[in-house]
């Protein structure tokens, strides 16, 4: 073996995909430089070989190729063990079908039936606990609260247990590191939320998870079990992206050429900044998938059987071959065709959501705290790569 390839085989068996923390702009030179080498690179996960796709082209591919990366055998091994049964573990035609009863928070239509009013009024009771303060961090008094808060009363549960919602959705999210705290958090969730499906099938109210309750596709309703299991996959999947991606446009708005001066002063530029961050900066920079059960080839690359593989979605959005200058944050790009929420039927069902939120929030940071100002920039650097996002943003108004 070269010395070249010793120092590539050996910085491929230090940094860890599933627990590397990779702050700032050190996880997007490291992609980028996968990306110069091969389409294909080999990589550890979880201590154990995968295989990482750094462009855009393979990235897209392989989320359209449902035969060679199914989604569902990830998920039925990561998720479903704390989850419960969901529809992002099921086999295509399943998912197809249960994705339409599971999903009603998420679709646009239902989207758009929430008044931006509801939003701000959230916004705003978390900025004016900490407003008269002139300094706060703005992940543990806005952003990781705000979305969790959002789909905690889009479902219609009581407001009173909102503190225990942030603590299962943490514990659900780590279950990988923490098994026995994950089981815990899915046990106490589906002990809290059954006495509440049972009122509201006696009683449905104007709120998801009576939708939830009565939904039927083709003839099928969703079980007791499945509602939570579904409700479960609501708390991480729904919140905890939605958080991580407030906090990372926070911080680029903050850090990059004057965005947050331009935002303030040019509102119709905002939607593009949103669009921007989601591209510059995804919540989710890699996105883990098994490969089916035979060897395939894909790049010029074999694949063995049943193999942990990683979506670039980080390194796609920063694809040269097509977009240009892509380490420039530029709220101006006309930006398209992003890998952030995925291409095809698995496509991310909260998009809507996540975009009308950051939205919201966005108009009214700028309302409320105008002159905001990054006070720590080490701690505000995004970090993580299958989640990724700042750990703190302290700031002054």
């Amino acid at each position: 073996m070269s010395d070249t390839a010793e120092s590539k085989d050996q910085e491929r068996q230090q940094v860890d995909f599933a627990s590397a923390a990779l702050p700032g702009a050190a996880f997007h030179s490291l992609t980028a430089r996968y990306r110069g080498q091969s389409p294909v690179v080999p990589v550890t996960f979880l201590g154990q070989p995968a295989f990482y796709f750094t462009s855009y082209q393979a990235v897209e591919a392989a989320f359209r190729d449902g035969e060679s990366f199914p989604a569902h055998t990830w998920y039925q091994l990561a998720s479903e063990p704390v989850m419960g049964r969901t529809f992002i573990a099921m086999p295509p035609r399943e998912h197809r079908i249960y994705r339409k009863l599971a999903t009603p928070a998420f679709r646009s239509r239902a989207v758009a039936g929430h008044d931006d009013a509801h939003y701000r009024q959230i916004l705003n009771e978390l900025i004016d606990v900490f407003a008269a303060q002139r300094e706060a961090d703005l992940v543990a008094q806005l952003t990781r609260s705000f979305p969790l808060i959002m789909i905690s009363r889009m479902l219609g549960l009581p407001m009173t247990r909102e503190d225990d919602f942030k603590r299962w959705a943490l514990s659900l999210l780590n279950f990988i590191h923490d098994a026995e705290e994950g089981l815990g958090a899915a046990a106490e969730i589906g002990a809290f939320l059954k006495p509440l499906i049972e009122e509201r099938r006696r009683n449905p109210r104007e709120d998801v998870l009576s939708e939830l309750v009565m939904a039927e596709v083709e003839g099928s309703h969703l079980s007791d079990e499945e509602i939570i299991s579904h409700v479960r996959l609501l708390f991480p999947t729904g919140a905890d992206t939605t958080y991580l991606a407030l906090g990372n446009l926070i911080y680029a708005l903050l850090t990059q050429e004057n965005a947050w001066d331009r935002v303030k002063s040019e509102p119709a530029l905002r939607n593009g900044a949103i669009e921007e961050l989601l591209r510059w900066e995804p919540p989710a920079g890699i996105i883990a998938r098994l490969s089916c059960d035979c060897d395939i080839e894909f790049f010029g690359h074999t694949i063995p059987a049943s193999s942990v593989v990683l979506f670039g979605v980080d390194a796609a959005n920063r694809d040269p071959a097509v977009f240009s200058d892509p380490d420039r944050f530029d709220i101006q790009r006309k930006t398209e065709k992003l890998m952030t929420f995925g291409p095809g039927p698995r496509a991310c069902p909260g998009m809507h959501l996540a975009r009308q939120e950051l939205r919201v929030a966005l108009d009214v940071l700028v309302e409320r705290l105008p002159d905001l100002r990054l006070l720590d920039l080490d701690a505000a650097q995004p970090s993580g790569t299958m989640l990724r996002g700042p750990r703190a943003l302290q700031v002054a108004f």
